[in-house]
């Protein structure tokens, strides 16, 4: 054996063989084979390397079956503590929350994420003042468990009874578990939900301007409704109702008002649902509302309930010898065909709800896992909107608008379209939420403006110059405090002269941004920006605010000229309209004109101008440009619609 093998004597970690041992199987360095003592020694080191290996692989499976088998009973623990009526909490011996089920979450409206941000501290505490949790926790690890009764905090220092056992876990240190608590709140026997006690309690605390519980008495009796329907295997309804548009009574006519419209609604809310023997009606937030259908439940109770709603609704509130109408927007559930705990009842009556807004409002629908799909579909959507957004690929079509007096084009609506790459087009009313509630809004609103006015200026150097270009802008862009500058800019980079644009918007948006509204419509008057007002007659329409707004047209909805001649209500309506803005100067032009009658109705009762199918649908901008084009002649159906009413006339005298 060689000196430098006789000096090798640290052994190998992986599998204790000497590096003596290893060297003795290396060739001779005389270059002759090795011995037959060499060969077994190579013969035992692989047998003593193929056992380790075996038992490598054995000690791998064990420790794969192991977790196998840990996964399986954490699912089962899972499960059970899931169907659990009672809340769950296990803290540390700190009395830092680590878990809470589902069921305590319901109990507090907090998720488990904002639980563990907590200390049990901040939600429990003990009768006796003499008594506090620490000494709790400390007696029942000495005894290992404790049992008594606790108040529940909520917001607003509500405090709800409880029945509260905790058992003192100690450390695992083989399955590295911590120790600590595990504390069980049930309802007390004295306040078991039902519809007979539901709503009277002192143990509720209140909203101070209706005296309805808050959302924090809600969360509480939502959460013991639906561990007593656990237990009974019943059902739990819960109506979520939002006031729609209430933010322009606080607007327009101040707080207090505001204030007193919510009372009314409070009294209804009451009177209807007593009628129904339902008693807990709660306040969540300034116009969010919520009605608790206690177990049992029925799906026909909650539906003769939504429809006295309704019909209740349809009635003026008023106040001050004034009527107000106000409609609901009604999200509904029942547990537990639509959620398994309180928050997912909630969260699920919550977007039912804002389906119903987002279709106008004023109607009630039940949620349905189709919605979710419908919310996944709405995001991708959205995706494809910011991308057509940034790449430029919403553009206006253009409806002309026409003068009734000779029946020649005087101007133009621009209206956004999108056309999807695999939808098609889709439809303005559902893109343009889309684009608000995003905050694409801004961008695709003063994009649009001065894509007309690019293709008005390229219009009018072809010698098309008496039009004016009517443009729409949103709410959100008009509390922008540089807005005008934007449209200047929009007509500087153009060249489009200020005098052929109109600037419109709905009478809604304008109430709700008074100051920044006036402000807007005098600089725009400086610079003989004309502005109109859309969808006249289908909000707060007075004489009041119009003659603070100077404006120079009024558009009247389509809404009222859809039944003009056959609804003797829509043709008193329009006709005042069209009186009210002769006698204040404004210009009038009615939307939506399909039929002859209702031209001939218009011009009767003079009626400066109109637009509506009855001449064009909304066209591209190629094609308004071939009927400009064909208008310097002057549009030949225009005209002979426009004669054939002046001999009817004439023919009348």
């Amino acid at each position: 054996m060689s000196q430098s093998t006789s000096t090798k004597t640290n052994s190998r970690h992986d599998s204790g063989i000497n590096k003596e041992a290893e060297n003795d199987l290396a060739p001779s360095q005389d270059g002759h084979e090795k011995s037959p003592h060499n060969t077994n020694q190579e013969e035992s080191l692989e047998e003593i390397l193929l056992q380790e290996l075996l038992q490598k692989t054995t000690e791998l499976q064990q420790t794969k079956s192991e977790l196998a088998n840990n996964k399986l009973e954490l699912g089962i623990i899972r499960h059970i503590v899931a169907s659990q009526t009672n809340g769950i909490v296990f803290i540390s011996v700190e009395g830092q929350i680590l878990f809470a089920n589902n069921v305590f979450c319901g109990m507090t409206g907090i998720d488990l994420q904002g639980l563990k941000e907590k200390s049990l501290n901040a939600f429990v505490m003990l009768p006796q003042e003499d008594q506090p949790l620490a000494a709790v926790l400390k007696k029942a690890k000495g005894q290992d468990n404790w049992h008594g009764t606790a108040l529940l905090k909520g917001d607003n220092d509500s405090q709800l009874p409880l029945i509260m056992s905790v058992d003192f876990c100690k450390k695992d240190s083989k399955h590295d578990v911590p120790g600590g608590f595990v504390c069980q709140f049930s309802p007390t026997e004295d306040f078991a939900p039902s519809s007979s006690n539901i709503g009277s309690s002192a143990l509720f605390s209140h909203d101070s301007l209706t005296k309805l519980p808050d959302r924090s008495s809600f969360h509480q009796h939502l959460s013991l409704c639906v561990n007593q329907a656990r237990r009974a295997k019943s059902k739990v309804g819960l109506l979520y109702i939002d006031l729609d548009n209430f933010k322009r009574i606080n607007r327009m006519l101040g707080p207090a008002y505001g204030d007193e419209v919510l009372c009314m609604v409070t009294l209804l809310l009451q009177q209807t649902a007593n009628a129904e023997g339902i008693n807990f009606i709660a306040r969540l937030s300034g116009d969010e509302f919520a009605i608790i259908l206690p177990p049992p439940c029925q799906q026909e109770q909650i539906e003769t309930l939504v429809d006295r709603l309704l019909n209740n609704f349809k009635r003026p509130f008023i106040i001050n010898s004034r009527d107000i109408f106000i409609t609901p927007s009604i999200g509904i559930t029942l547990y537990p065909d639509d959620g398994q705990n309180p928050p997912e009842l909630l969260r699920n009556a919550d977007t039912a709800m804002e389906i119903v807004k987002a279709k106008g409002g004023n109607n009630s629908c039940r949620w349905q896992s189709q919605i979710d799909a419908q919310a996944v579909e709405n995001l991708h959507l959205e995706n494809d909107l910011r991308m057509a957004v940034t790449n430029k690929e919403i553009y206006n079509y253009y409806q002309p608008q026409i003068d009734l007096t000779n029946g020649k084009i005087i101007g133009m609506e621009a209206l956004a379209r999108w056309e999807h790459p695999e939808h098609g087009f889709i439809s303005p009313e559902v893109f343009i939420p889309l684009a608000v509630g995003a905050g694409l809004i801004d961008d695709l609103g003063l994009e649009l403006v001065r894509q007309a006015c690019q293709e008005g200026r390229d219009w009018m150097t072809l010698g098309f110059r008496d039009f004016t270009m009517a443009v729409n802008l949103s709410g959100r862009l008009l509390r922008r405090l540089d807005l005008f500058d934007q449209i200047i800019d929009c007509l500087d980079s153009t060249g489009f002269p200020a005098d052929h644009l109109e600037v419109e918007f709905t009478e809604s948006v304008l109430i709700e941004n008074m100051d920044n509204t006036i402000d807007l419509i005098n600089k725009c008057r400086k610079r003989s920006i004309k502005m109109a007002i859309d969808d006249f007659g289908t909000g707060y329409s007075s004489l009041s605010y119009l003659q603070r707004f100077a404006v120079d047209k009024i558009k009247i909805d389509r809404s009222f000229i859809m039944d003009v001649t056959t609804n003797a209500g829509d043709a008193a309506i329009t006709m005042a309209i069209i009186a009210i803005a002769k006698k204040l100067n404004f210009e009038v032009l009615a939307e939506g004109v399909e039929t002859e009658e209702q031209l001939f109705f218009l011009q009767e009762n003079q009626c400066d101008s109109c637009q509506g199918f009855l001449f064009s649908k909304p066209i591209s901008a190629s094609r308004m440009k071939n009927l400009l084009m064909r208008d310097a002649s002057v549009a030949l159906k225009h005209r002979r619609i426009i004669d054939k009413f002046y001999s009817i006339k004439a023919g009348n005298e």
